[in-house]
C-alpha cells in the first residue's frame, strides 16, 4: 500500500482570515455531488477547504496531485489508498489490487468503487487538490463517469487553478454542484485589513493597506508574500518602496508557478502580450504573428492565468499587475521589448487610440520613433480638443529632438494659444520663419504642407487672439482667403474666429449675427472642432440674450452630433458642459448644474486654457454660492484669480476680480467687495463689457447693503439702458431684481412691483428661477406685497414656483389685518429694537453699544428672536421680518 504525504491534508495554519461567506456557501452545499473551487495560484483554495473540513468535522480522503499523477495507474492507486484511509472495509477490498504488479484501469476501478460505496453508511469527501496538474484525458473521462454514478453519500471536491476539462452543465442543471470561482477567492478590502492587522501584523496605515489590496487585486498569495517581505522590517519606507520591495518577492514565485508549466507557445504569447496594458485579439495577432491568438486568450482564461476582462463583452483584456511586472522584468533588456512596443504603438494609432499609441511609442525607448508618431497624429488631438493630452506628450520629447522638429513646435503653439503666452508664440514663429527653408527641409508631402499651413495660421490668427489688439475682421478674412480656406486645417475656423473676435470685443449683437450667418456652413461641414466651438458660442450668446430654451437646444444638438461622430468620449463634451451647467443653474436645478460644472472643471484644471479655467470656476462658484458652500466658493475665487495673474493681462485680471466681487456679494461677504470697490473706483462712463456688468452688479449690491439706495438706483438705471442697447436680456433680469428692491427701499412701491411683474413675465417664458432665489433676501418684501394682492383670487402658478424656491411662505398672516397682531404679539418691544439693528447690518458689539446692554444680553435676545421667527441665520431673520412687514412704518 502506498504511504505518502500526498494523501494527507496540508497542515492547518495557526491562523487565517475567517472567510465566513465562503465557508457558509460550502456548508450549505456540502450535500452536492461535486464541489469545485478554482482560483489563481496562491489564492487560498487549500486553506479554505482545510478550514471548512475542520469546522464541519468531515471524513476526508485527501489527494494532493502533482505532475506524475497524470498516469491513470498512479492516479487510481493513490485515489484508492486515500479512500482506504477513511474506509477500512474498502481498504480490505482494494488492498489486493494495490499489491498486484499489473496496471489499474478506470473500467476496473470505478465499478468497484460504486459497488462498495453505494451502501456506505456515512458521507465521504474526496478532495483532489491541484487537479490542474492532470493532463490525462483518460483520467478526466473516468472522473466524469464516476460523478455520474457515485452514491449520494460520496462527494468529490476539486481544487484547481484551471477550468475543469470536462462538461459540468449536467450537474448545474440538476443542482448537483457548488462552485466558488476565482473572482470570489479574491480578498476584499476588509479581509486585507484583517490579514495585515491580525494574521501578519505590519506597520502600515489603512490607506497603505488599501493601496496594497488594490495593487494585488485581492490575490491572497501576493498579500502573503508582501507580508513576509515586510514583516519584522524596522523601516518600511514610503508606499512606493513597499510595493517595489514586495514585488521582487513575488517575481520568482509567479515565474515558477505560472510561466514554467506552460507550453512554449503560451510562454511566448505571455512574454509578448504582458508588455501591453490592455489588448484584444487583433492587437495580439499583430504583435505575436500568431493566427490563433484568440484560442490562446481562451486558454489563459480557462486556466486562470491571471487574465482579466476589461469589458462585459470580453473583447479587451489585461493581466494582473504583478504577473505583467514579473514578465516585463525578464524581457526589458531584450530586443523583443522595443519591437513589441513599436508594433503596439503603430496598431493603436491606426485604430485611433492615440493615448495608448503615444504611451507605447515612448516606452519603446526610441524617442525619434515617438516624435515621428506625434507628428503624424497631433493634429487629430487638436481636432478633438484634447489639449491636455497634446501638451503632456509634447513635454516628453527630449529637448534636442523637439527643437529640430518645427512641426512639433508649431503644434505646441496651437495648443498654447489659449494661455495668453502670446510673446512666447511670437518668438517661436519668428525663429521658424527666419529659418523656414532649413527647418522645413526634413519634411515631405503632407507634413511639409501642414508645417506651412500651421505657420501661416498662427501668424495670421495671433493678433486676433490678443486681448489688447485693435484688429479688424476684414483683413483676417482676406488673409484666410490667400492661404488655404478649403484645407483640413482651416475648414470652419474662419467663422469661429470671427464670432470669437466679436465676443472678445464684447459685441453680443454682432456675434449673434455672425452666428446666424455661419450656422448653415458649419453644420454642413461636419467639422467637429468648428461645430462644437460654434455651438458653445451660440449657447452663450442665446443665454446672454435671455433665451435659455434656444441655448439648451443648441447644446443638446451638439452633444447628439458628438454621439453620432463617435466623439462623445473626447474632451469636446466638456467644452459644452459649462454652458449646460449655466442653464440648469438658472432653472434652480442645482444638483444637475453641479454635476455638469464639476465635470467641466475637473477637465479644464488639467490643462486647456486660461479662459476655460476661469469659465469653469465661474459657473461652479455661482452654484456653490447658491448652495451656501462658502469655502468651496472661495476656492473657486482663488483658482480664478491665481490663473488670471499668470497671464499678466490687465483685462483678464480685471474680469477675474469682477467675478470674485460678484460672487462675494452673492454670499453677503461685503468686506471683500468693499475693499475691491475702493480700489476699483467704478465709473458709469466706462466702455460697456461683460466685466463692466459684473462690476456694476457687485457694486449696487454693496450700495444696497450700505443703505445707499439713491446711488444704487442711479447706477442701475444707467446699466439697464446699456444692457438693452447690447441685447443683454439676461443681465437685465439681474438689474431689474436689484432695482425693484432698491425702489421698494426708497418707498416707490408701485414702481417696484411693476418692475417685478415684468421680470416675472420674462422669467416664466424661459424658466428662470435662480435669480429670484439669489436676490430673495432683498426682494422678499416685494414678493410679499404681490402675494397679498393675489391672495383672494389665487396666486399665479409661476409666482408660486418662485416663492417656493425662495422659501417665502404665503399664508393668511400676511394679510393686512393680521400684520399688527403679529408685530405686537410675536416679539417684545426690546426684541423688535434688536431685530431692527440686526436688519440694519450692525454687529453684536455695535448693537450692545447702541442699546446700552451687554454683549451676552444681545446674544440672548438674538437667540430668542431666531426661535420665535423659526430661523437660524441673520439673513433668514431679515427676510422673515420683511415678510411680516415689521419695519414698514419706519421706512
Amino acid at each position: 500500500m502506498l504511504i505518502s504525504t500526498k494523501l494527507s491534508m496540508p497542515p492547518a495554519k495557526a491562523r487565517m482570515v475567517p472567510r465566513s461567506h465562503l465557508l457558509h456557501r460550502l456548508s450549505e452545499g456540502k450535500d452536492a455531488r461535486l464541489i469545485v473551487i478554482s482560483g489563481l495560484a496562491g489564492s487560498g483554495k487549500t486553506s479554505l477547504v482545510c478550514r471548512w473540513i475542520k469546522e464541519e468535522n468531515l471524513p476526508v480522503a485527501w489527494y494532493s496531485l502533482d505532475k506524475t499523477d497524470s498516469d491513470p495507474d498512479v492516479f487510481f492507486r493513490y485515489l484508492l489508498t486515500a479512500l482506504g484511509g477513511v474506509d477500512p472495509t474498502l481498504l480490505s477490498i482494494v488492498e489486493p489490487l494495490l499489491q498486484e504488479q499489473k496496471r489499474l484501469f478506470p473500467k476496473e476501478v470505478i465499478p468497484l468503487l460504486v459497488e462498495h460505496l453505494i451502501d456506505q453508511p456515512r458521507d465521504i469527501y474526496i478532495v483532489l487538490d491541484d487537479y490542474h496538474l492532470i493532463r490525462s484525458k483518460e483520467i478526466h473521462d473516468a472522473l466524469s463517469y464516476l460523478l455520474d454514478f457515485i452514491p449520494p453519500g460520496m462527494h468529490i471536491v476539486i481544487l484547481s487553478r484551471h477550468a475543469i476539462p470536462f462538461s459540468l452543465s449536467r450537474f448545474r442543471v440538476r443542482s448537483q454542484i457548488v462552485e466558488i470561482p476565482a473572482s470570489d477567492m479574491k480578498f476584499s478590502y476588509e479581509e486585507t485589513e484583517q490579514f495585515f492587522s491580525e494574521i501578519m501584523p505590519v506597520n502600515l496605515s489603512t490607506p497603505e493597506i488599501h493601496e496594497l489590496a488594490r495593487y494585488t487585486e485581492g490575490w491572497v498569495g501576493g498579500l502573503q508574500l508582501f507580508g513576509l517581505s515586510l514583516k519584522n522590517k524596522e523601516t518600511l519606507g514610503d508606499l512606493g518602496d513597499i510595493l517595489s520591495r514586495a514585488c521582487q518577492e513575488t517575481t520568482e514565485y509567479l515565474i515558477d508557478e505560472v510561466m514554467e508549466g506552460q507550453p512554449e507557445k503560451v510562454k511566448t504569447f505571455l512574454r509578448m502580450t504582458a508588455l501591453l496594458d490592455r489588448f484584444n485579439t487583433d492587437l495580439c495577432r499583430e504583435i505575436t504573428s500568431l493566427p490563433d491568438a484568440s484560442d490562446l486568450i481562451d486558454h489563459l482564461y480557462r486556466n486562470n492565468l491571471f487574465l482579466f476582462p476589461l469589458n462585459t463583452e470580453r473583447t479587451w483584456h489585461r493581466y494582473h499587475h504583478l504577473l505583467s511586472e514579473a514578465i516585463r522584468k525578464g524581457v526589458r533588456s531584450s530586443p523583443l521589448f522595443t519591437t513589441v512596443h513599436k508594433k503596439a504603438a503603430l496598431w493603436f494609432a491606426s485604430q485611433g487610440y492615440l493615448e495608448d499609441a503615444f504611451r507605447h511609442a515612448f516606452t519603446s525607448g526610441d524617442n525619434e520613433f515617438a516624435a515621428d508618431l506625434l507628428e503624424d497624429h497631433l493634429f487629430s488631438l487638436h481636432e478633438r480638443y484634447e489639449i491636455a493630452s497634446g501638451l503632456r506628450w509634447l513635454a516628453k520629447v527630449p529637448h534636442d529632438i523637439f527643437m529640430q522638429r518645427a512641426l512639433l513646435r508649431l503644434h505646441e503653439c496651437t495648443f498654447r494659444m489659449g494661455f495668453f503666452q502670446h510673446t512666447d508664440i511670437e518668438a517661436i514663429l519668428r525663429d521658424i520663419g527666419e529659418h523656414e527653408p532649413q527647418v522645413f527641409d526634413r519634411y515631405e508631402g503632407e507634413k511639409k504642407t501642414m508645417c506651412r499651413e500651421l505657420l501661416d495660421y498662427l501668424k495670421y490668427i495671433l493678433p486676433y487672439c490678443q486681448a489688447s489688439a485693435e484688429s479688424h475682421l476684414n483683413p483676417l478674412m482676406e488673409d484666410f482667403r490667400r492661404i488655404s480656406p478649403d484645407s483640413r486645417l482651416f475648414s470652419g475656423f474662419v467663422e469661429d474666429i470671427i464670432i470669437g473676435r466679436h465676443l472678445v470685443q464684447e459685441d453680443v449683437l454682432m456675434a449673434s449675427g455672425a452666428l446666424k450667418e455661419a450656422e448653415k456652413r458649419i453644420v454642413v461641414s461636419e467639422n467637429a472642432w468648428a461645430r462644437v466651438i460654434w455651438s458653445k458660442s451660440a449657447a452663450y450668446v442665446e443665454r446672454w440674450q435671455g433665451s435659455l430654451l434656444r441655448a439648451e437646444t443648441v447644446l443638446v444638438k451638439a452633444l447628439q452630433f458628438l454621439e453620432r461622430k463617435n466623439l462623445s468620449d473626447t474632451p469636446f463634451r466638456f467644452t459644452l458642459y459649462s454652458p449646460m451647467a449655466w442653464i440648469f443653474y438658472y432653472r434652480n436645478d442645482l444638483a444637475k448644474a453641479l454635476e455638469y460644472a464639476i465635470a467641466a472643471r475637473d477637465y479644464v484644471d488639467q490643462a486647456p486654457t486660461v479662459k476655460d479655467i476661469i469659465e469653469g470656476n465661474n459657473v461652479l462658484g455661482f452654484i456653490y454660492a447658491a448652495l451656501g458652500e462658502k469655502e468651496k466658493l472661495r476656492d473657486c475665487i482663488q483658482r480664478m484669480q491665481t490663473m488670471s495673474r499668470t497671464t499678466n493681462d490687465p483685462k483678464v485680471v480685471a474680469f477675474a476680480n469682477a467675478l470674485s466681487a460678484r460672487m462675494s456679494a452673492e454670499i453677503g461677504d461685503f468686506r471683500w467687495v468693499e475693499q475691491w470697490s475702493m480700489e476699483r473706483k467704478l465709473s458709469m462712463d466706462e466702455p460697456f463689457s461683460f466685466c463692466y456688468v459684473h462690476e456694476c452688479l457687485a457694486q449696487v449690491q454693496y450700495l444696497f447693503q450700505k443703505g445707499r439706495y439713491g446711488e444704487a438706483d442711479r447706477m442701475l438705471q444707467v446699466l439697464r439702458v446699456r444692457c438693452v442697447d447690447q441685447g443683454m436680456l439676461e443681465s437685465i433680469l439681474d438689474v431689474d431684481l436689484v432695482h425693484c428692491a432698491t425702489l421698494y427701499a426708497l418707498g416707490e412701491k408701485s414702481r417696484s412691483k411693476e418692475i417685478m411683474r415684468q421680470a416675472m413675465v420674462f422669467a416664466e417664458a424661459e424658466g428662470y428661477v435662480q435669480p429670484f432665489v439669489t436676490y430673495a433676501p432683498i426682494i422678499s418684501a416685494v414678493f410679499t406685497d404681490l402675494a397679498e394682492e393675489r391672495l383672494r383670487t389665487g396666486l399665479p402658478s409661476y409666482l408660486e414656483v418662485v416663492l417656493k424656491a425662495c422659501g417665502i411662505s404665503v399664508d393668511p398672516t400676511l394679510a393686512p389685518e393680521m400684520r399688527e397682531k403679529n408685530r405686537k404679539e410675536l416679539l417684545s418691544q426690546r426684541e423688535m429694537e434688536i431685530l431692527q439693528l440686526i436688519a440694519e447690518g450692525y454687529k453684536y458689539r455695535e448693537i450692545a453699544e447702541k442699546a446700552c446692554i451687554s454683549l451676552d444680553t444681545v446674544r440672548t435676545h438674538t437667540k430668542h428672536i431666531y426661535g420665535k421667527l423659526n430661523v437660524k441665520t441673520r439673513l433668514q431673520a431679515i427676510r422673515r421680518s420683511e415678510e411680516l412687514k415689521f419695519f414698514e412704518d419706519r421706512r
